[in-house]
């Protein structure tokens, strides 16, 4: 589920970010749901939150919480398993923008690129 095959230089870069910080709470929160049992769907929650990381972000077990929740509201409405992994990335991080009130602007305040 996290290996990235268009990543060449390190296909395991969303298992790094994965594992590197409260491997058991993640994992207790992420693969609990049938939701990531769909690679796409796991993967663009990975990409959405390791990039958020990369902007100096500090993630925490209820980002995986909330991208799930999200996910499975809007699981209701729509198929989440015909998404693309970049369309589950723009999806949750809409998503968690709002939630956390994290726009440009905000980014910009904080020192970080949006």
């Amino acid at each position: 589920m996290t290996h990235d095959e268009t990543n060449k230089e390190n296909p395991y870069w969303l298992t790094d970010f994965f594992c590197e910080k409260d491997f058991s709470a993640r994992c207790v929160v992420f693969f609990s749901s049938n939701l990531t049992s769909n690679p796409n769907v796991a993967k663009g929650v990975l990409r959405t939150l390791a990039k958020w990381q990369e902007n100096g972000i500090a993630i925490k077990r209820d980002h995986f919480v909330q991208a799930n929740k999200y996910l499975n509201v809007v699981g209701g409405a729509m198929i989440l398993d015909v998404l693309t992994i970049e369309e589950v990335e723009e999806m949750v991080d809409g998503y968690l923008r709002r939630y956390y009130g994290v726009d440009e602007g905000n980014m910009v305040k904080l020192g970080i690129t949006p």
